[in-house]
């Protein structure tokens, strides 16, 4: 089943005068429980797929069907409840909240939703994340590594079908970024998650399912 799929998916913009097709056509296939990695070189229109099916920003022209759903024209107001509910986002800084605990950035999101035993989740969850002894802590007092899975633990808090992690390893060391792709791969085979991740690095792409390599705004074939 696919979970993701877009039909001739263009995005277009300016740039003072000229037109920048970040996006030229682009038809991509992702079935429920892949884990699959978008590589290609900067500017290719890697962060701009991953923007476009997050429902982030709108194509230009084109289709997105997320779950069997057409997505392209839903309202900004349904985007947004969209996404709350069925999509986890992981960038490559983390975007915590400072003044918050490691539990306390978890639990935001499942309060917004209004999710009962909203505590109790979130200490599994960090857990899950192998964090269960940092729940007290603030991001000032995790390292990156460990921002990186209180960011991860956050993106799981509403239980989404979808993964979306644009360089999660960006800015991590080698030994962090390692067992960061460790922790997608558990939550892959162990959960059945669907992950879709863009990143620059070969090693770490090898070590999902299938890549998808972007240039210049299509798909290499």
């Amino acid at each position: 089943m696919d979970i993701i799929k877009t039909g001739n998916l263009k995005k277009s913009y300016m740039l003072g005068k000229v037109e920048v097709k970040a996006l030229n056509g682009v038809d991509v296939s992702i079935q429920k429980g892949e884990f699959v990695a978008i590589m290609g070189p900067s500017g290719c229109g890697k962060s701009t797929f991953l923007n476009m099916v997050g429902m982030l920003d709108i194509p230009t022209s084109g289709e997105i069907y997320v779950e069997g759903n057409d997505v392209t024209g839903m309202s900004s107001n349904k985007r947004a409840e969209y996404r709350l509910r069925h999509i986890g986002f992981i960038f490559q800084f983390f975007n915590l909240f400072n003044e918050l605990t490691a539990i306390e950035n978890i639990m935001f999101p499942m309060m917004l939703n209004r999710m009962p035993n909203y505590r109790k989740n979130a200490q599994e969850l960090l857990n899950l994340v192998g964090l269960g002894d940092r729940i007290h802590h603030l991001p000032s007092e995790l390292s990156g590594g460990q921002q990186q899975r209180v960011t991860i633990a956050r993106s799981l808090a509403n239980s989404p079908k979808i993964l979306l992690a644009d360089e999660p390893t960006g800015n991590l060391d080698t030994k962090s970024s390692k067992e960061i792709i460790e922790l997608f791969r558990k939550l892959n085979l162990e959960r059945g998650q669907t992950i879709v991740m863009v990143t620059h690095s070969q090693e770490i792409g090898e070590k999902a399912d299938r890549i998808i390599h972007f240039r210049d705004g299509i798909i290499e074939k």
